[in-house]
């Protein structure tokens, strides 16, 4: 079993903060104030908390954590959802201008693009030091463009 952990004593003016925000806070800043005061307060262990807020303990732990370390400030932070974007627009537009012209203008030895290929081609002329075709598969998507209606429509004739 873990390690007990509990979320240190309050300050009162961090405790009037906390009891302001269980009730008038956005719903994930009510979340976090609740663990911290149930953990303090009342000394509520981990699978207690984690029943009563439903987060999972280790979700609770790094709240309990960055309050003892940071204080309020670290729970006042907006939630983080998702990765950073790794490609800018400008690498959008360059990967769609890439898709749009014939492979073997570009020096590929292929009829048509394939998500793979993509890849090795960007990776190759070094547009980008690492890609994976599902990324290039979501940049695709995003602007509505799929390879094979390029295929279909004949957008580019192959160069005999």
């Amino acid at each position: 079993m873990g390690k007990l952990v509990f979320a240190r004593k309050p300050s009162l003016e961090e405790k009037k903060i906390l009891e302001k925000i269980l009730k008038e806070g956005e719903y994930h800043l009510r979340k976090r104030a609740r663990i911290i005061l149930l953990s303090s307060e009342h000394k509520y262990k981990i699978p207690e908390i984690s029943r009563i807020v439903n987060l999972h303990p280790i979700n609770l732990r790094k709240w309990i954590h960055r309050f003892n370390r940071k204080g309020l400030s670290s729970l006042l932070e907006a939630p983080r959802v998702g990765l950073k974007k790794r490609f800018d627009e400008s690498f959008k537009d360059k990967l769609l201008s890439i898709v749009r012209q014939p492979p073997r203008k570009l020096g590929v030895f292929a009829t048509h693009w394939t998500l793979h290929g993509l890849k090795d081609y960007l990776e190759k002329k070094r547009i980008v030091l690492e890609i994976s075709h599902e990324t290039i598969r979501r940049i695709l998507k995003e602007a509505n463009l799929s390879l094979k209606d390029l295929r279909k429509k004949g957008d580019f004739e192959p160069e005999y």
